[in-house]
């Protein structure tokens, strides 16, 4: 074989190898696309889910989410929500007076970070419930969760959405049980809440366990004796991880108290209520 032939050979064979890289590299690409755009259509219609189980939601309500963002530049918080007249933008200054509002633009700017999401429920244009978005750092990494609230602005419920906590151990905070214990007490009340490595009573352990088998609802009405009885209680650790029991009550607590501040500001621009 000439050294002409050899040449052509090694060319042949290089333009092959790249051909397959390339083709493969764009099928992958599809691929990933394809994956993320299914995965993120599956993750909203959970977190909706979640909402409307949170809040003991039907279909005569409506849900308008609510972006938060921090302008660091301009020493700003920025709300943004889409309804049916369309994107709207809030814009408030760090001491809570409204700066401007208006038609939002397409994207967020790249200089704003994110502060978070809030889903305001209405029906009949009265408000329904909330839920807040907030996240906190676990034993191992963050916890990120849904607080529910519902309209005489006592919490409705508690759901971890993402956390790496370890299995049989931190990953308990996200049980049914555990977030249960947050049912029913007053958001103004949250501020001195506590964890307590006491033991659960048995009644208020069966009572939680019965927790995701039955609407929440249905739930209060059921054990109204106990949850008045423990909404002035502190949360009852999960055994063996106080960690993430303290980590995920403190990020309640903290999520709930920039709610109750935000929701001063923005209620006036979607209803009459405000939370004392």
């Amino acid at each position: 074989m000439s050294a002409n032939e050899r040449t052509r050979e090694v060319l042949s064979i290089t333009a092959s190898m790249t051909g397959a890289c390339v083709i493969g590299a764009l099928l992958l690409g599809l691929v990933y696309a394809g994956t993320q755009k299914y995965t993120a259509t599956a993750k909203a219609a959970g977190e909706r889910q979640a909402i409307a189980q949170l809040l003991s939601l039907d279909s005569t309500a409506v849900v308008s989410e609510v972006t938060q963002w921090l302008d660091p530049a301009r020493h700003e918080v920025v709300y943004r929500t889409t309804g049916a007249a369309g994107a709207r933008e809030l814009v408030f200054g760090l001491d809570g007076t409204l700066a401007r509002q208006g038609a939002a633009p397409a994207a967020p700017a790249k200089e704003l970070a994110p502060l978070g999401r809030l889903f305001v429920a209405t029906r009949g244009g009265r408000p329904a419930g909330f839920v807040v978005e907030g996240d906190t750092r676990g034993y191992k990494k963050a916890i990120r969760f849904f607080v529910a609230i519902d309209s005489s602005f006592d919490v409705a419920g508690v759901r971890v959405i993402e956390h790496e906590e370890d299995p049989g151990l931190g990953a308990e905070t996200a049980t049914a049980w555990f977030g249960g214990q947050f049912v029913g007490r007053p958001v103004g009340a949250l501020e001195s809440l506590d964890v307590t490595r006491d033991p659960m009573p048995e009644d208020w352990r069966a009572a939680l366990d019965r927790l995701d088998r039955v609407p929440v609802a249905e739930w209060r009405g059921a054990h109204r004796a106990l949850l008045d009885r423990e909404r002035a209680r502190p949360i009852y650790a999960v055994t063996g991880a106080t960690i993430s029991s303290r980590a995920l009550t403190s990020g309640v607590r903290t999520t709930v108290d920039h709610f109750r501040r935000r929701w001063a500001l923005l209620a006036p621009h979607f209803t009459t209520g405000v939370p004392s």
